[in-house]
């Protein structure tokens, strides 16, 4: 899949995408049960990636 975004969106979804690391970082600190915590890095791990290309495509 292949997604253009002006100048703008591509902001707002890179600010998105760090509120959304941001917020999965606090959850990780709070969450007891291991399996959840895993799935919740993983997660991260994907929006860091994503946000990385975001760079890259600026």
């Amino acid at each position: 899949m292949q997604l253009t975004l002006a100048p703008q969106e591509q902001e707002v979804l890179s600010w998105a995408v760090k509120s959304a690391i941001s917020d999965l970082g606090t959850e990780i600190g709070h969450t007891d049960n291991q399996a959840m915590r895993q799935d919740l890095r993983e997660r991260k791990g994907i929006l860091i990636a994503i946000l990385d290309r975001l760079r890259v495509a600026a």
